[in-house]
């Protein structure tokens, strides 16, 4: 569930969270899910309404943050918890997703591989 953190030399080596893959001839790529996650509009152009899909979820996941909220004032205190708790995994799970998406369209089509590459998503990773 949880992405590895690579430094991205689109952005003078700032240190992100990425999904990684293997690609052809055993190169290894990374993309950044960070980015693609708080600018879900990157990823319209490898699908219909996948802007739309990130944003809805997020709003799910920030209201079961108010829902523990509310539930501290009316049921128990420690149900701020559970809802923060339940809105950091989505958050994180959406994270994932949005990478795990740009990773499908970059494996789909040459043209997507490059795009995301000039978009500064994309870069080969030195082990």
């Amino acid at each position: 569930m949880f992405l590895k953190c690579e430094p991205n030399p689109h952005q003078g080596g700032r240190m992100t969270r990425a999904v990684l893959f293997n690609h052809a001839g055993g190169q290894r790529f990374a993309i950044d899910a960070e980015a693609l996650h708080k600018k879900p509009d990157l990823l319209n152009e490898f699908g219909a309404h996948n802007s739309l899909r990130f944003r809805t979820l997020d709003a799910i996941a920030y209201g079961l943050c108010f829902v523990g909220g509310v539930g501290t004032v009316m049921l128990a205190w420690w149900m701020f918890f559970v809802g923060l708790a339940a809105c950091v995994l989505m958050l994180a799970a959406n994270r994932k997703s949005a990478g795990e998406a740009a990773r499908n369209a970059a494996r789909r089509s040459t043209d997507n591989f490059r795009r995301l590459h000039e978009l500064g998503c994309l870069w080969l990773v030195y082990e």
